[in-house]
């Protein structure tokens, strides 16, 4: 068995079918999908148990809800595959997704990355690039670029080492993304966006309304700690100083501004960046950010918030 496919499951009866028929009918097909449902108490179990009765790719494992996270490190344990995949029971992925991408991993690849085609219920969407060509290596490139777990496949030595998920938070992606692309000795790339991430509007309005926007602060004193005791933190200084800009000083921020918590949210935000980072404004990616984020960057500050927040909300 070539591949493992772990696909979390909770509630989600109008997507998981569409979901799980993109994946039993690759083009690749030495691989093995296990949906892990965490707690489901709609109609999606009933769906994927009739779908094992016609494909036999597909392993249903059950569990208490646990959230993502949990979910996902409950089905690493019943993976095959040399490599790993991870896919979002609402998102689906092209036809030729794992055949592509499994194509680079057998060339001794430790992970591989694809682009991402973001869409919305209204028909609209965007391409996001998977590897972003910023930095003087691959490395480095992936360490500037999105975090997400399920556009990806990874070499299982990760995971056999003792890599897991962080539970019951936010952004979880995050420290593991991270630390796997700082420890890979290759990174691979599809230039084409494989996967559909599928854009749930009330989910987004209602996620910048939960305090659990804040929990980005933990997710980040997580990445800090893993590479200062990986002796990594000198090595990718720029690159992850770069992903505190981006993630409470940029894009962060512009959820904080859409939240009932951005006061909280900035002052923390204050707070980390002149502990760690006093020097971030001299960050040497930030020339690479559009004109107006730039600009955001250089006068979004205490006297001007407020101006920025009529704008932004």
């Amino acid at each position: 068995m070539k591949l493992s496919v772990i696909v979390p499951m909770y509630n989600v009866e109008d997507y998981v079918e569409e979901c799980l028929l993109s994946l039993v009918k690759q083009t690749y097909q030495d691989m093995e999908i296990i949906v892990v449902d965490d707690g489901s108490t709609d109609n999606s179990t009933k769906i994927v148990e009739d779908m094992l009765t016609k494909y036999q790719q597909l392993s249903l494992v059950h569990k208490p809800n646990g959230g993502l996270s949990d979910a996902r490190n409950f089905g690493l344990q019943y993976a095959k595959g040399d490599y790993i995949g991870f896919i979002d029971s609402d998102d689906y992925v092209e036809k030729t997704f794992y055949e592509k991408m499994m194509a680079v991993a057998s060339q001794d690849y430790d992970v591989v990355v694809c682009d991402i085609h973001y869409f919305f219920e209204d028909g609209n969407g965007y391409i996001m690039k998977g590897i972003n060509h910023h930095g003087d290596n691959m490395q480095k490139n992936a360490l500037l670029s999105p975090m997400f777990a399920w556009n990806k496949v990874y070499h299982r030595h990760f995971f056999d080492d003792g890599m897991r998920y962080p539970l019951n938070t936010w952004y979880e992606d995050t420290p593991v993304t991270t630390m796997i692309f700082a420890l890979s000795n290759k990174i691979g790339y599809v230039n084409e966006a494989l996967v559909h991430y599928r854009q749930r509007q009330g989910s987004i309005m209602a996620s910048n309304q939960s305090r659990r926007i804040l929990e980005i602060f933990n997710i980040m004193d997580m990445v800090r700690t893993n590479f200062k005791k990986m002796e990594l933190d000198n090595k990718f200084h720029d690159e992850i100083e770069y992903l505190h800009i981006e993630h409470l000083r940029l894009y962060g921020m512009f959820r904080f501004i859409r939240s009932p918590y951005f006061n909280e949210g900035y002052d923390s935000s204050e707070e980390v960046m002149k502990k760690y980072y006093p020097r971030w404004k001299r960050n040497i990616y930030i020339k690479d950010l559009n004109w107006k984020n730039r600009l955001f960057l250089k006068f979004f500050n205490q006297r001007t918030k407020k101006l920025f927040e009529l704008l932004i909300k």
